[in-house]
């Protein structure tokens, strides 16, 4: 389909009336005056538009073919009329094919009136009586100061809305008649989109992106009878979006100039980041979307390339990525969020190395570069310095590379092979590795010759419980009694212990990690929780994985004191039983004591609480009070020149992907710091693969819930052998399938909006301004407003600004102006609507009004 396309010539294909024939040559035109160059077969809408020449029109849009050839309305919206030379009457720019020689006007008296009249036609059936009123730029939307009932008044939008521009823009004639309501359905529970049919102004860009465009095909053109007569207006094949096959991909809500359709899931301060939250929720910048849809396809080697392209641990992020983008996958809000972690681990373990082939590395630099702790943030820096030519040596404390990957998760979540694997390719970059080094001064490595140093040491340290016994020996904290599992260290002669019974002390996914991990070795074991069920932060998956392998979940308990045991008990511990009070920061209700106690006997208590940092005194580095280093967020620089720092160090305990995110960031600043350019990026598919706009009608799309990966059955998890197997490749197909493709959203083009009116701030436009009462705007060269004031005489007002001066991120470049003789009133109502629309003050308001908001 070439609706919409990335090519430059998209726009062209997609806005080519459906009867034209193909483009030939490109052909002179004038338009205005202007001669502009278009291809033969493209419309004169097409060529005013490409040369920067506005034709108002609501029914076309730059990524559409034109909606009037669906018939909108009478044949359209009409306002695109011009005149041409040598013919009679209007023609319509839209639907009229450039040729030679052609000489085309866009503005008369006569092409006004037309276009006045088209626009009455369209704003009849239409509430707009804010469109007209004096008052409209300070009114706040919910109440009327002239008594309009409610269903007259213009919508939320109004502030954004293409077709209050274009109205503005061609000039709403007095022969409009009056807004009578018609009182079509309003639709406010369904997923994601509200539908006003009473705001449809029947233009039919939904109609045209639905089903020429995505090939979906849910709506159509309904036409009923109204108290005013006849009304049509496009709404859904079935009675709901789900009946009529809806696949929620958002082009409809993208396209609609009014406020008929609109996606209550989207943040309008953050729109492009909400139209696709798993893209922006990764803290590496993955495209998510991207290697999903691959997935789908099978194209599991194209899939890893994508996510090769912002990190260098697929494997191990597969598995143990706690997967931020699916909390936010659109999905969630229909049914079920997609499986996207393990998307990415079929990929991964199907990986067939095409990414190799576009990978990076550059020539030496002849440069050095440190990296204490071989962590996965250490890990990704070194990975990306050596591609840009660094020589890196990794030092690590441990016999082996992977930090809290390799000694915090155990092996039945990420086998050390998959680690070995992939940090394979870190040293196949030709990273040194020094294990059983431990740096304890940075100094060592500058008088060694390295020109920069990462420090990603990770948070080694467990919090302890904090209440008497809590230093009895068989009290351990998490990272020591992970580390222990890891190095198979557990009920051995020199190590740690479990006995017959575990008390693990938390709610978290590390605390899961210990309950299980202590199951395999034979011991009963208690997971015991302040809170509920609901309020605790263990991912559903590992709580499943708990009560599966038979871990006793304790809820609203909290260890009082440990003693030493009796009874054939190592230690004994008394739990003070809770019950749930108000909220506290976090949102979850606070745990208060109810007075009963509970005394039971336990050999091996695990404090899965939390996690700090050692001590950096060697560092020379800055820490805050909880001992974590504290780096500039746009380079993970520290307070100590050359040393950069990143990861569980930095964040306390946190994710694996938010450490690689930072290492990504860290060696970017540090290859500048070496004579670097500081560029990382990869493109590692480079087969132009791109989401196809054509979706098409898939029966089942939006009904189709998770599929979920194959796991060992729980009576075989005594070992260590990998838990979650993943997916097969039909269930991966079928699973990916069920993306939105919310990506797509994004790449439409946005409308062709009516020029702004502003003037070059200077003195000769200043000068032609009347000495009238009224409010000026000082805008930016992006058209931001810098200020807005009220003046008893404009062009005075103006010249003192102008004589002032400005610079920098203040500079104006330009300017628009209205005479009001209540001057100090209009400037309040502008201010209220600038308000209300950013949120903030434009600044340049009088002392008063300052104060006032």
């Amino acid at each position: 389909m070439e609706a919409v396309q990335t090519s430059e010539i998209r726009w062209w294909k997609a806005s080519r009336p459906v009867d034209m024939p193909e483009f030939g040559a490109p052909v002179q035109l004038s338009i205005d005056g202007v001669d502009v160059e278009a291809p033969a077969g493209a419309s004169i809408l097409n060529a005013a538009t490409a040369a920067g020449l506005y034709i108002p029109a609501l029914c076309a849009h730059p990524d559409l073919p034109p909606a009037g050839q669906r018939g909108a309305g009478d044949g359209g919206c009409n306002l695109c009329m011009v005149e041409v030379e040598g013919e009679e009457g209007l023609r319509k720019a839209c639907s009229m094919p450039v040729r030679a020689g052609l000489v085309v006007k866009t503005q008369s008296p006569a092409i006004q009136q037309s276009r006045q009249a088209s626009l009455a036609k369209v704003l009849g059936p239409h509430p707009h009586v804010c469109l007209t009123c004096p008052q409209r730029e300070g009114c706040s939307r919910s109440q009327c100061s002239y008594g309009n009932p409610q269903e007259t008044r213009c919508c939320s939008i109004f502030s954004s809305c293409e077709l209050r521009k274009v109205s503005d823009y061609i000039g709403i004639p007095n022969t409009t008649p009056p807004y009578k309501p018609a009182q079509l359905p309003i639709v406010l529970d369904e997923p994601f989109f509200d539908r006003d049919y009473n705001l449809c102004i029947d233009c039919r860009r939904c109609l045209v992106a639905c089903n020429d465009v995505r090939g979906v095909g849910c709506l159509e053109v309904k036409e009923v009878e109204t108290p005013q007569g006849k009304r049509t207006y496009v709404g859904t094949i079935a009675p709901t979006l789900i009946e009529s096959g809806c696949t929620f991909c958002q082009a409809c809500v993208t396209v609609c100039p009014t406020g008929a359709l609109m996606d209550r899931t989207l943040d309008p301060a953050r729109r492009e980041e909400s139209m696709v939250p798993c893209k922006s929720a990764c803290p590496a910048g993955i495209d998510v979307p991207r290697y999903v849809q691959l997935a789908a396809e099978g194209k599991y080697g194209e899939a890893i390339a994508v996510v090769r392209e912002k990190l260098p641990f697929p494997g191990i992020l597969g598995r143990a990525c706690f997967a931020m983008c699916e909390s936010a996958c659109r999905r969630k809000d229909l049914d079920d969020p997609l499986s996207i972690r393990n998307l990415k681990r079929i990929a991964a373990d199907n990986d067939t190395g095409i990414w190799r082939e576009f990978a990076k590395k550059l020539p030496a630099t002849g440069k050095k570069a440190g990296v204490i702790g071989a962590g996965p943030a250490g890990l990704t820096v070194a990975y990306y310095l050596a591609k840009q030519g660094h020589a890196v040596t990794i030092f690590d404390a441990q016999p082996a590379a992977g930090g809290m990957a390799r000694y915090g998760i155990p092996s039945y979540r990420v086998p050390a092979e998959v680690i070995d694997d992939e940090v394979s390719e870190v040293a196949a970059l030709g990273v040194e590795f020094r294990y059983g080094a431990k740096v304890e001064n940075v100094d060592e490595l500058f008088n060694d010759g390295y020109g920069a140093v990462f420090v990603g040491i990770g948070a080694q340290g467990g919090d302890r419980l904090g209440i008497p016994g809590d230093d009895l020996p068989g009290v351990v904290d998490s990272p020591t009694y992970l580390k222990a599992v890891t190095m198979g260290l557990v009920n051995t002669p020199e190590g740690i212990q479990t006995g017959k019974k575990v008390a693990v002390i938390g709610g978290g996914n590390v605390a899961t990690d210990n309950a299980r991990s202590s199951r395999r070795y034979g011991a009963e074991v208690d997971m015991v929780y302040r809170r509920t069920r609901e309020e605790m932060p263990a991912r559903l998956e590992e709580f499943e994985g708990c009560v599966e392998e038979g871990v006793n979940i304790r809820y609203l308990l909290a260890p009082k004191k440990i003693e030493p045991g009796t009874n054939g008990y190592r230690l004994q511990i008394t739990y003070a039983k809770m019950a749930l009070g108000e909220a506290d920061a976090s949102g979850r209700r606070r745990p208060v004591e109810t007075g009963e106690e509970i005394v039971e006997g336990v050999d091996l208590v695990i404090g899965a609480i939390g996690q700090f940092p050692n001590r950096f005194e060697g560092f020379g580095v800055e820490t805050d009070r909880k001992g974590r280093i504290t780096v500039r967020e746009d380079s993970m620089l520290t307070s100590r020149p050359k040393v950069y720092a990143g990861g569980d160090c930095v964040l306390g305990p946190s994710t694996l992907i938010e450490s690689v995110a930072q290492g990504r960031v860290a060696a970017s600043a540090m290859d500048k710091a070496l004579g670097g350019d500081g560029d990382i990026s990869e493109v590692l598919l480079r087969d132009g693969w791109e989401t196809n706009p054509w979706i098409g009608r898939k029966d089942g799309f939006n009904t189709t819930r998770k599929f979920h990966p194959i796991m060992l059955a729980p009576e075989q998890r005594t070992g260590w052998d990998e838990v979650e197997l993943g997916f097969d490749d039909a269930t991966a197909r079928l699973e990916a399938a069920r993306c939105f493709k919310c990506n797509l959203a994004p790449k439409i083009a946005e409308a062709v909006l009516p020029p702004e009116s502003s003037l070059t701030f200077d003195a000769a436009a200043i000068a032609a301004v009347p000495t009238e009462a009224g409010v000026f705007q000082l805008l930016d060269g992006d058209k931001n407003v810098l200020m807005i004031k009220g003046v008893e005489n404009l062009r005075e007002g103006l010249t003192e600004q102008l004589e002032r001066g400005t610079s920098g991120d203040n500079c104006a470049t330009n300017f628009v102006f209205e005479e009001a003789a209540m001057f100090t009133s209009r400037e309040s109502q502008m201010i209220q609507a600038y308000l209300q629309q950013y949120g903030k003050m434009p600044g340049g308001g009088s002392d008063e009004l300052d104060d006032l908001f």
